[in-house]
């Protein structure tokens, strides 16, 4: 039994945490050029057509009574600190996916517990001590848990068992699949594939001859198949986050400051640890479902700005303007607490880092904010 938890709105969900008076207005997230892309959308906002990675000029047409915040980094990795913790010291095997969700692995517990009512009770202890908003999909595998959370938002809770499976994603958007995105729904819609039942129902060989044999995964998980597994956070060798965006961006600022929030999220885990990178990965998705990625090895390090910046430099190989429509970053770590290197070590730079983690920890937000990456 899988449990998928995700947090509403988070970015959104942070700032009226921290300014009440957004509280039941329409709020977008994202930069203040008309340039930028948006972040996170209120559902005051949605209503309107607005969603995450839509240009702002856009959102600011379709609603333009939206209050628009541009937000800190560091707000939401500390508020993200706050749930990760509640989840490492109550899930048996969890494995967080980004900034604002997590899988946990809670096969075997139905045995002794009711693990509907074990995922209610962690939810409400995410509501009653962040006071963030938080929903939840609980199934028998990682795909249909995290569609019904999708379903379950916003506050909600959802548990689709294995023989209603198909009854629940039948009538579905196909857009509803992890992994599909907007750029391929014109070709599923002229193949006549509109619901999630309309491809579980498609022939599964003619489906790989138009798509590829890649895209076999996405007509599996239409059949509600999905034997992926969660990967415990306990010791690993690697951490990584991705992220997919709702539509397709080509915003290079906004891809930028979204990579250096993973590096920070990364880093604070990997210092959590007592861990240092040895490699850096940058992978993205392309519209047509192909991947790239680059990596480089690096001496043993723990330092967030040296890691940010080589992952910078890895983005900006890969770059070449077109659109993406995920994004990852993935630390690999030294087996053993390695030595730092002698030539690369900064003393004071490795001090100030732990103070910035000791702070974030004890006393949050407002203590500290990064500097700009992009001077």
């Amino acid at each position: 039994m899988i449990l998928h938890i995700d947090l509403d709105t988070f970015f959104v969900s942070v700032e009226r945490l921290l300014n009440p008076e957004l509280i039941g207005k329409p709020v977008i997230c994202g930069g203040l050029s008309d340039r930028s892309v948006v972040s996170t959308a209120s559902y005051e906002v949605r209503k309107f057509g607005v969603h995450s990675g839509m240009s702002m000029v856009k959102a600011r047409e379709l609603c333009p009574q939206a209050i628009v915040v541009s937000g800190t980094r560091s707000n939401y990795s500390y508020y993200s600190h706050l749930v990760t913790k509640i989840v490492q010291d109550n899930a048996p095997l969890y494995q967080q996916m980004s900034i604002d969700e997590f899988f946990i692995d809670l096969s075997g517990m139905d045995k002794f517990f009711d693990v509907q009512k074990w995922s209610h009770d962690l939810r409400m202890k995410i509501i009653s001590e962040t006071k963030l908003p938080i929903s939840y999909g609980l199934s028998v595998n990682r795909t249909v848990a995290k569609i019904a959370s999708g379903q379950a938002k916003p506050m909600g809770e959802l548990f689709v068992p294995q023989d209603k499976i198909h009854d629940f994603l039948d009538p579905l958007s196909v857009k509803k699949i992890p992994g599909i995105g907007a750029a391929v729904m014109p070709k599923l819609n002229k193949l006549g594939i509109v619901t999630i039942g309309d491809l579980r129902k498609f022939p599964r060989s003619l489906f790989i001859s138009e798509f590829g044999k890649a895209a076999d995964v996405l007509w599996l998980k239409a059949n509600g198949i999905d034997n992926s597994k969660v990967i415990p956070e306990r010791d690993p060798k690697s951490l990584s986050t991705e992220t997919t965006f709702e539509t397709d961006i080509y915003d290079k600022v906004y891809l930028q400051d979204t990579l250096m929030l993973m590096c920070d999220t990364l880093t604070y885990r990997m210092r959590k640890q007592n861990k240092k990178c040895i490699t850096v990965a940058v992978k993205f998705k392309y519209p047509d479902f192909r991947t790239e990625e680059k990596q480089k090895a690096i001496s043993p390090t723990d330092f967030t700005d040296t890691i940010s910046q080589i992952a910078l430099t890895l983005f900006q190989n890969l770059y070449k303007g077109r659109p993406l429509r995920l994004m990852g970053v993935r630390l690999n770590m030294s087996d053993q607490l390695a030595q730092n290197d002698l030539f690369t070590y900064n003393p004071k730079k490795d001090k100030l880092n732990h103070i910035i983690d000791d702070l974030k920890d004890k006393f949050g937000k407002d203590v500290i904010k990064p500097g700009n990456f992009f001077k």
